[in-house]
Order: C-alpha cells, then structure tokens, then sequence
C-alpha cells in the first residue's frame, strides 16, 4: 500500500446499542367468595365476547402528517427514496381512504450534516404523526431520535439509520428501518471487480486497486472494509491503495482519481467507488484518460452519469441499491403503524438486497427500473 496518497479522517465515532428490557411483576389475587366469584366470570366472559365481535375502528378518512427529511436534496438517490416514499403515499391513500399531508425537507447537500441535525430538530417541532429520514451523522442524530420517539412520532430510518442495520443499535429509538447491508455491497462490488477481469482478461495476480470514498462513517466503512477483506481472500496479491475521501464532492472524487492515475501508471488495474457521487468523479477521470478499456472500474448506487458511463465503456459495474423500495417499504410501514397502533414488522431491521448491473444487462426493464427509478413515478 502507497504512503501518504491517501486522505483518511482520524476518527470513526461509533455508535453502540443499548437495548431496554422490560419485566412485568403479578401477584396471586385472593380468592373471592363463592357467591360473588361467578357472577364476575360471567360478566368478564361477555365483555370479552362483545369486544371480540366489535368491528376494527377504520382509518378511513383520516389525516395524517408525514414528513421525508432527506440527506440531500441534490443526490439522485434520495431522489429515488423518495419516488418510492411518495408512490407508497398515494398507494396508501388509495387503498386506506386516507389523507397523507407529505413534505420533503432537508439540506442541499449530504455533506451538511449540521443542517441535516437542525432540519430534524425543526421537523420535531412540527410535530408530525410520522418522520421518514435516513442520516449520515450516527452520533448526532440518535439523541433527536430519541426525541421524536419519546413525543410519539413514528421514526422510520431509509438505508441510513443509527447503526450499519443488522447490529440492532438503538432501535428503542424508532420504529422501522430499512437498509440494504454495507458488508454484502463491498463484497458483491469486489466480485464484480474479479468478474470484469476475468472477461477483460487480466492477470489477477499483480497490480494496484484505488480505492475511493465520499465521507468516513460508521455504517459506509463497512462498504470499504468487506471490499478488501473479500479482494484479501479471493485475490491476495493485488495491491489496494488507501482509502481517497472527496467529502461527498464529484470535483474532489475526479481530482483523486486523476491522482491514482497519474501516480500508478500502468499499475493501476482498476478503481472501486464507494457511491454514487464518487463514481461520478472516477467516471469522468476515466474517461478523460481514456483507459477504460485497460483497467476495471466499479461503483455504488446510479445516477445519470454512471449510467452513461456504464454505456460507453468508462464504468463495469455497478451495485444498485433498490432505492426505490427501501423508500417504498419505508412509507408504507410509516402508514401502516398510525393506522394500526403497532409496527406490523416482525424485525425492527430489513435487509433489501442489491444486485449487480453491466452493460450485458443494463438495458432490462427490471434492471432499467432499478438504474432509474423515475420511470416508476406515479
């Protein structure tokens, strides 16, 4: 591994899970008197049989407030979140016969982590009947999460949520979330790498892999570290670089890739990008080199740039998210909670699968639909 190429951040701020258990003490009633013991009984026997034969309380007709607090207003992905959030609204209102009041808020770019903080803060405020969102600062959203849970808003968390999902950190303080797992995106990513040199022909067995990154987090590492412990496994000779942060910036991300290219030379085998804002940066660093025909590059989550470089050759692969149903499932379970009084999940945290597209497969209509979610929009 290079020294001093890389940008990393000092810190990782992990977030840990505390979980309530809640314990419920009886103790024996005294036995009444033979001559009233069964008169009760009897009473009790007909309230229950009259409340189990009393129809559900409908929903319909009501209203209900819900606001999406997005990451960025910007990013095509949470653009994508939210077709599916608002397709699950007007799908809801229809079958339910309920009026959803909806708004989408939040800051312009997924870097302004403290707006995002102080967007939460006044979503609370509100005080909605439910709050769809998704965070890129753990640390500094659980205690707001808490809030809004404590003041009895329903919290569903969107591919972002207060741990890396399958870890179950602080889920006292929502309802529902929705991810698709860190750990099997790096490793779905770095079989597609070994797959696209298998078809270019490459030796596996020597060469550099830069690797790039928009922000340093909790639950994303996970993206980074399963790709090279996979890379580590499968093909223990190739050399990865450290890992290059853009902070979320396509400038940044093709300034760092420029770097990769002009520092290894024919070296460099190939370039993994961690989202979809990065990829966009080595996309377009690619292409000005003109080397995508000599080195492997896969990204995460789509956009309209890496679709175009998926096309014409800049770009291998891509791991797509289905960001359209997290947000979908998301809305709907937001709904579903307020009309029923309870979480009808049976798990606090599902895992939404992604899936790898090439140009062999990109022109699908399930794999078009996947790429560009707008097609779906209602």
């Amino acid at each position: 591994m290079k020294k001093g190429l890389a940008k990393k951040a000092t810190s990782v701020l992990l977030a840990s899970a505390m979980v309530l258990s809640l314990a419920a003490c009886g103790g024996k009633k005294a036995d009444a008197p033979a001559s009233t013991a069964a008169p009760a009984a009897q009473d009790t026997k007909a309230e229950a049989k009259a409340e189990d034969t009393k129809a559900p309380e409908s929903a319909e007709g009501k209203t209900y407030s819900i606001i999406y607090l997005t990451p960025s207003t910007a990013s095509q992905f949470w653009t994508y979140v939210g077709i599916g959030i608002e397709n699950a609204m007007k799908d809801m209102e229809e079958k339910e016969g309920v009026k959803i009041e909806f708004s989408t808020v939040g800051p312009a770019e997924e870097s302004q982590t403290e707006d995002y903080v102080t967007a939460f803060e006044q979503c609370i405020a509100k005080k909605p009947d439910a709050i769809v969102t998704a965070t890129l600062a753990i640390d500094a959203t659980v205690p707001k999460a808490k809030e809004a849970t404590q003041n009895g808003i329903v919290l569903n968390f969107v591919n972002c949520g207060l741990g890396v999902g399958d870890d179950g950190a602080h889920e006292e303080d929502y309802n529902q979330f929705y991810y698709c797992s860190n750990d099997t995106i790096g490793e779905m990513a770095a079989q597609a790498f070994l797959d696209a040199m298998d078809t270019k022909g490459m030796d596996k067995t020597k060469g550099t892999i830069g690797i790039n990154m928009n922000v340093e987090n909790e639950a994303l590492n996970h993206r980074i570290q399963s790709f090279r412990d996979y890379m580590a496994a499968n093909a223990p000779e190739l050399t990865l670089t450290d890992t290059y942060y853009n902070g979320n910036v396509v400038e940044t991300s093709q300034a760092n890739a420029e770097n990769i290219i002009s520092t290894f030379g024919s070296e460099l085998i190939g370039m993994y990008s961690g989202n979809n804002i990065t990829g966009d940066g080595v996309c377009l660093a690619v292409q000005a080199a003109g080397i995508g025909d000599k080195i492997v590059s896969v990204a995460v989550d789509s956009d309209d740039t890496e679709i175009a470089a998926l096309g014409n050759g800049s770009l291998d692969a891509i791991i797509v998210q289905d960001a359209y149903a997290q947000g979908y499932k998301c809305m709907e379970n937001a709904i579903q909670t307020l009309i029923n009084g309870s979480n009808p999940e049976s798990a606090k945290q599902v895992n939404c699968p992604p899936v790898v597209i090439t140009s062999a497969n990109m022109n699908d209509k399930d794999m078009q639909d996947l790429l560009d979610p707008t097609r779906l929009k209602k």
